[in-house]
């Protein structure tokens, strides 16, 4: 039979599993910390794929100057710039990112932990309506034979 509470908790699960639950799934698949070395290795990739990108325009807006001074522009002095430079964005870069990354896991899990409440209650309408037809006893007593 159905109630008007039970469809109530369904639509409530089913609109989680179509919207945020995909997302929270897939987060929660993994433990906290290996989420978030997850998250920092995408991060340190972006960050360098964007620091070469970077350094490469530089290179090519200033290759007149690079050609015409090839000889005595200091490139250890400007590798060492950039060197710094790419490591402090790396740091700062991976400290956002385990802050934005453990707020959305622990935000991900609570609302699964919601989830899978809501699921269980939704099994103890059924069990509770099992038990009040009497079709558990008889398939109990099937099975026993």
């Amino acid at each position: 039979m159905l109630s008007e509470e039970k469809i109530r908790i369904m639509i409530r699960l089913s609109d989680y599993e179509q919207n945020k639950g995909k997302t929270d799934f897939e987060r929660t698949r993994y433990f906290k910390l290996d989420y978030i070395r997850m998250q920092i290795l995408k991060t340190l990739v972006s960050v360098s794929a964007a620091v070469f990108l970077v350094v490469l325009l530089i290179g090519l807006y200033h290759m007149e100057y690079i050609i015409t001074n090839a000889l005595v522009i200091d490139y250890a002095g400007i590798a060492r710039y950039f060197l710094v430079m790419y490591i402090l964005l790396l740091l700062l870069f991976a400290f956002v990112t385990v802050s934005v990354s453990s707020v959305q896991y622990e935000a991900s899990k609570s609302r699964v932990k919601e989830y899978y409440a809501a699921l269980q209650e939704l099994i103890g309408y059924y069990d509770r309506e099992e038990q009040e037809s009497g079709i558990g006893d008889g398939l109990k007593e099937e099975t026993a034979l």
